[in-house]
């Protein structure tokens, strides 16, 4: 009986074997490295989406409570390269009985956390008996982003040496004044890396 002149082969050799687990390895180490790439990225822009959110608010709180404010009824009011952590002010409540009638002070400040980091805190009838207060960030460093404690405007928006909380006014008239909120959040992301975010409101105040 004649045989057959080669074998038919049954299956992979091992050198075969191997190289396609080292290829399949390859593929599901890059795909791996895809995926983690990718959730990465989506936490950072979660990451940073937070401290925006954070950011707005908290200025928008301020305006809030200062559009409605008297202009003589601010303090303190510095002026550029001055600014001050914090603003003491009324509100106009309007006229009962032909008097004008304005609201229990109200305050907006910067103050050390009890962990050493700063915050943004919103209080009525401050240093009274019958005080209020209610915290808006827990988030706020002591200097704004890019400032360095020197006594100079590191940052260059006009200001020496401004908080995390810094306000300044610039007057338009004697019944008129703008007041600058300028807002620092900063968060500690998953590297242990500070992430800063700033931005400034303006509000009109009159008499």
């Amino acid at each position: 009986m004649r045989r057959p002149t080669c074998a038919r082969r049954a299956g992979f050799t091992l050198i075969e074997l191997s190289i396609s687990v080292a290829i399949l390895s390859l593929l599901i180490a890059n795909v791996g490295m895809v995926t983690r790439t990718g959730s990465r990225a989506a936490r950072a822009g979660l990451f940073e989406q937070l401290i925006e959110d954070e950011l707005e608010q908290g200025l928008n709180r301020a305006r809030l409570a200062l559009m409605s404010s008297t202009a003589n009824n601010l303090y303190p009011t510095f002026t550029k390269p001055l600014s001050n952590d914090e603003i003491t002010y009324s509100m106009s409540l309007g006229y009962e009985n032909n008097a004008f009638v304005e609201s229990d002070p109200e305050r907006i400040s910067w103050e050390a956390g009890p962990d050493g980091s700063g915050r943004m805190v919103w209080c009525q009838n401050p240093g009274e008996p019958n005080e209020r207060r209610v915290v808006w960030s827990n988030s706020v460093p002591i200097l704004q982003e890019g400032e360095i404690d020197n006594e100079v405007d590191d940052n260059e928006n006009g200001l020496d040496d401004e908080t995390g909380i810094a306000i300044h006014v610039e007057s338009e008239s004697d019944e008129e004044v703008q007041v600058f909120v300028h807002l620092t959040i900063e968060k500690i992301d998953q590297d242990g890396n500070r992430v800063p975010a700033s931005r400034t409101v303006n509000v009109t105040c009159r008499n």
